[in-house]
């Protein structure tokens, strides 16, 4: 009956997101990287606040809204004491997987403010409104023996001039997602860009006014540990 209670406070909970490595409550990662051949993964959770404790639920989605992922959190829901961190493991429990590219899904911790009393961790839930706070990131399940290594995948796409802008192919297992995109030295990538990231082997339309071919294109791809590498390619 406690966890049904505890689980009912994160449903019913408003959640505010917040930037992953700011400070106060969230995740010690960019993105989470989970080889095929490991037996699970484990990243870090941190509350950095001086007195609040926040009780806190991390889950693995197959959407940003949500979805079944053939994950589990272990543990999925803890208390976060203040200036405190919390390992927690992420564990695959099967499910049939594309083996020639990555698949994506979302690691999301959702965390609420204890009450003074405690009662909410110990499951006796006021009628106090919570606010809580939210954190996403990505999760990439990346197959054995893919034929090239992420840097080298992260340059391999193409480009062609569309009525529209540019037709971009990822012609890599990987998914790249683009730190900044500059067709003829003109930086593209803003934000209100909704192209930031391209499935493996697959293409995106990127809708850009004032491009025309030939011209050069230069992009910041993001590595598996939030770094970039830069890569250089050909508007046809």
């Amino acid at each position: 009956m406690k966890k049904i209670l505890i689980v009912s406070v994160f449903v019913g909970t408003g959640v505010l997101a917040r930037p992953v490595l700011a400070d106060g409550v969230g995740i010690n990662a960019l993105r989470i990287i989970y080889p095929a051949k490991s037996h699970g993964v484990a990243t870090t959770v941190r509350n950095t606040t001086k007195d609040d404790d926040y009780l806190t639920q991390v889950t693995v989605s197959s959407g940003m809204d949500g979805g079944d992922a053939p994950f589990i959190t272990t543990p999925p829901i803890f208390r976060l004491a203040a200036k405190s961190e919390n390992r927690v493991r992420i564990i695959k429990t099967g499910g049939n997987l594309p083996s020639d590219r990555e698949s994506l899904f979302w690691f999301t911790m959702k965390a609420i403010p204890v009450s003074s009393d405690g009662n909410t961790v110990d499951g006796k839930v006021n009628g106090a409104v919570q606010i809580g706070l939210g954190n996403m990131i990505k999760l990439f399940y990346r197959p054995d023996g893919l034929p090239v290594p992420p840097e080298k995948g992260f340059c391999m796409l193409t480009f062609k001039q569309t009525s529209a802008g540019i037709d971009i192919t990822n012609n890599s297992p990987y998914f790249v997602s683009f730190a900044s995109f500059n067709v003829g030295g003109k930086e593209r990538m803003s934000q209100t860009q909704p192209v930031k990231m391209v499935a493996p082997l697959s293409h995106e339309e990127m809708k850009v006014k004032g491009v025309h071919a030939p011209a050069s294109i230069d992009w910041a791809a993001i590595t598996d540990y939030g770094g970039t590498v830069n890569c250089k390619g050909s508007l046809l």
